[in-house]
């Protein structure tokens, strides 16, 4: 009996663990269905493409957003954050405060920079394309980030984010073959690519704090030296200003 009693307790613990384990997930897909629903309220005009995995040469980005337009191709970037989101534009982490408890996490502006420098390599083309780069929490996210030359928004701001572009900068023939590009080289993600792609991700995550734990800036391979700022000392790159990479120290 007391067999038959610890059987079914322990199943409810491994339950709770994977529950845990999901709940960031489960809060990302559904603020991504909420960002993809806003968008919808766009002008025909604009293509809307979600969560599409990009591959090339062994290396792979998954990317929540893409919004192809005459007025640019909007790259975005959707977190699930709720509680006050800390950071700088450069900063290699950003603090999620939320009723007392800080949660670091991936500057998600330095992520959508990867993103774009994937696109420019997979859509290479004669015209320059032009990739506006967005960040977007949920609505009750208090953004308190010091941002000079990205976008980082609530939710409710977005569609006006992207209205705000009105010059006609992409040709009506690049459009259709952006989006045609787009299609053939991305596949919407199953649990096995994504697999795959977390194991990419993990991987540079690991070369990445590699070269910070040696002092070696994993941007460019400059080194790193100690600099003080408003809000105290922080690891910087010595080619700034050609390269901003920052960690705290």
């Amino acid at each position: 009996m007391a067999f038959l009693f610890v059987l079914p307790f322990a199943l409810f613990i491994v339950l709770v663990f994977f529950i845990l384990h999901k709940i960031p997930e489960w809060k990302g897909k559904y603020s991504e269905k909420l960002v993809y629903r806003k968008m919808l309220n766009l002008p025909d005009e604009y293509t809307i493409f979600n969560n599409l995995l990009f591959e090339n040469n062994g290396f792979s980005t998954q990317i929540d957003h893409l919004v192809v337009s005459p007025y640019g191709v909007f790259v975005i970037e959707t977190k699930g954050y709720k509680g006050w989101i800390l950071g700088g534009e450069y900063s290699e982490k950003w603090t999620q405060n939320i009723y007392g408890t800080k949660f670091e996490f991936y500057n998600p502006i330095k992520q959508n920079d990867g993103h774009v420098r994937f696109l420019r390599h997979i859509l290479k083309s004669s015209v320059d394309i032009p990739f506006i780069p967005i960040v977007v929490f949920n609505n009750d996210a208090v953004l308190k980030v010091f941002v000079k030359d990205h976008i980082v928004i609530n939710r409710y701001s977005l569609n006006n984010a992207i209205l705000q572009y009105h010059d006609i900068v992409v040709s009506e023939e690049t459009f259709n073959w952006i989006v045609k590009t787009i299609h053939t080289n991305s596949t919407v993600v199953d649990k096995e690519e994504m697999r795959k792609h977390n194991e990419n991700v993990n991987a540079r995550k690991f070369r990445t704090q590699s070269y910070i734990k040696n002092g070696i800036c994993p941007e460019c391979g400059g080194k790193l030296v100690i600099r003080n700022g408003k809000f105290g000392p922080f690891y910087g790159c010595s080619n700034y200003p050609k390269c901003k990479f920052t960690i705290n120290k």
